[in-house]
């Protein structure tokens, strides 16, 4: 499995549908990131996706973080993140993390400082 951010902020952008200004404010809000962090992560030339960003997704839309991250859904790791506390979400993408070929261990720190609530 490869995690690639072209494919994640593809994923992002067909959940939250075509954006104009007005609808970006809003979507990040509703995320509860910053319009920046959305605009990073859903950029179609370079996507960085954020941390965060992918959080808000996940809580927000209630996916499966599996799928969100590699395209690939799973019942288990959905069913963990609908729990929606702060250790499903994250327990969840780490696992993900161990299972990818891509190295997430800058991911993975920062999941360990992130509130997910």
């Amino acid at each position: 499995m490869n995690i690639d951010r072209h494919s994640i902020a593809d994923r992002i952008r067909e959940l939250i549908g075509p954006l104009q200004r007005h609808t970006l404010e809003e979507t990040a809000a509703r995320l509860r990131v910053s319009e920046l962090a959305l605009r990073m992560s859903i950029d179609p030339d370079s996507p960085q996706p954020t941390i965060d960003t992918i959080v808000g997704v996940i809580r927000e839309y209630g996916v499966d973080p599996m799928w969100l991250l590699s395209g690939e859904y799973l019942t288990e790791t959905h069913r963990l993140a609908e729990e929606d506390s702060h250790a499903s979400v994250r327990d969840a993408l780490e696992r993900i993390g161990r299972k990818s070929d891509t190295p997430v261990e800058s991911m993975m720190a920062v999941l360990h400082e992130t509130r997910f609530n």
